[in-house]
């Protein structure tokens, strides 16, 4: 379910986002509207790609896959299969940028065996 979320005006500014493409950026800000509040969500391609790019069909499947790796090539964005085996991304700095003031305990994708094994990394505490 999509979240409300806060851009800070210094994501313009960002070096890193500056490195990928502009597609890729924009898909960046639409998944962070789509990530639970420890800033994990599923990865789907095409459930992705129509939940962000509906009224640009030219936007395919392959090209938010492309934007994917690009983001996860900067280290913006981290893929990872869950213990349940499904495909899932996280933001790896989400506690420094999302303050989630009512945190819901529903839903909430597995972490990531990457980042989330240390608890101080876990923006749930």
């Amino acid at each position: 379910m999509p979240r409300i979320r806060t851009i800070k005006p210094e994501l313009f500014l960002s070096e890193t986002l500056a490195q990928v493409s502009l597609e890729s950026e924009r898909t960046f800000t639409g998944l962070l509207t789509q990530a639970d509040d420890k800033g994990r969500l599923r990865y789907s391609a095409a459930v992705l790609n129509g939940a962000l790019w509906p009224l640009r069909p030219s936007h395919t499947v392959e090209d938010l896959r492309n934007d994917i790796e690009e983001l996860c090539a900067v280290k913006v964005l981290c893929k990872y299969v869950g213990e349940d085996g499904k495909d899932y991304l996280h933001f790896p700095s989400w506690a420094e940028h999302q303050r989630i003031s009512h945190p819901s305990t529903r839903n909430l994708c597995p972490p990531c065996p990457e980042h989330d094994d240390d608890p101080e990394n876990d923006p749930s505490g």
